[in-house]
């Protein structure tokens, strides 16, 4: 909230950000940090999603439910998703959810493919922050991740030309 002015930003990508499971304020989907993006936030700016983390995705999900946000698309398994979205829609009629499912599946990291040659889902959420009304955590309960260090050499083989 140093960097933007009041109204300058739409649209945040928030992409597999370490899901904080310890400490809910260090969340980028928590009160914390929602209450810091609707400083420089339009009304209603967008909010998208995209992890690899069933706890972040819960999280984010209860959070959205709790606090009445209205979520514009959301899918726990991104590329099945995107495919079957594709194969039932027209491009030049494609559904808004169909858009940004697309627009979230066209740019994929090495560390997604990573994720997901593991076999695990890409999950992603879009929802609208309004600049009005209070937040507050949900206090439902979430099943943590079971998450592993990969340290670097045991990275897969794609991660190098050799």
């Amino acid at each position: 909230d140093r960097f933007f002015a009041q109204d300058e930003v739409q649209e945040i990508w928030l992409t597999f950000s370490d899901p904080q499971m310890k400490n809910p304020r260090k969340r980028l989907t928590s009160t914390y940090f929602l209450e810091r993006y609707r400083r420089f936030l339009i009304d209603d700016g967008i909010i998208h999603l995209k992890t690899d983390s069933n706890f972040l995705f819960t999280y984010t999900e209860y959070m959205a439910e709790h606090n009445h946000l209205n979520v514009l698309t959301k899918t726990r398994n991104l590329y099945e998703d995107c495919k079957k979205e594709s194969i039932e829609a027209t491009v030049p009629d494609a559904s808004a959810s169909g858009r940004m499912l697309s627009l979230a599946a066209s740019i994929q990291t090495y560390y997604e493919s990573m994720w997901i040659d593991r076999g695990l889902d890409i999950k992603y959420m879009v929802f609208e922050l309004p600049q009005e009304g209070s937040l507050t955590e949900s206090e439902r309960e979430i099943p943590l991740d079971e998450y592993r260090s990969y340290q670097r050499d045991k990275r897969s083989p794609k991660d190098s030309a050799v």
